[in-house]
C-alpha cells in the first residue's frame, strides 16, 4: 500500500470517528458544546498572550527608535 493511500485511509477514519463522538443523538449536544467552550477559552487565552507580545514588542521597538534618535542627534551635534 502507497504512504499517501495509508494517509488518506487513516485521515477518513479519524474524521469519521470524530463526526460520530460529535453527532451522538444522547451525548454529542453536550460533547459539541465542550469543544465550544474549549475552542472559545483557548483562542481567548492566545489571543491575550498576542497581544501582551504585541505591546512588549511595540514597546521595545519605541526604546529603540528613541535612542537612535538620540544617538544620531548626539553624533550630528558633536560633529
Amino acid at each position: 500500500m502507497r504512504v499517501r493511500t495509508i494517509l488518506t485511509l487513516s485521515t477518513g477514519a479519524a474524521a469519521g470517528a470524530g463526526a460520530m463522538y460529535l453527532l451522538d443523538p444522547e451525548h454529542g449536544a453536550e460533547r459539541r458544546r465542550q469543544a465550544r467552550r474549549g475552542a472559545v477559552r483557548q483562542a481567548r487565552t492566545r489571543a491575550v498572550g498576542l497581544a501582551r507580545d504585541s505591546r512588549r514588542h511595540a514597546v521595545e521597538l519605541a526604546g529603540a527608535a528613541v535612542a537612535g534618535y538620540r544617538q544620531a542627534r548626539d553624533e550630528a551635534g558633536e560633529g
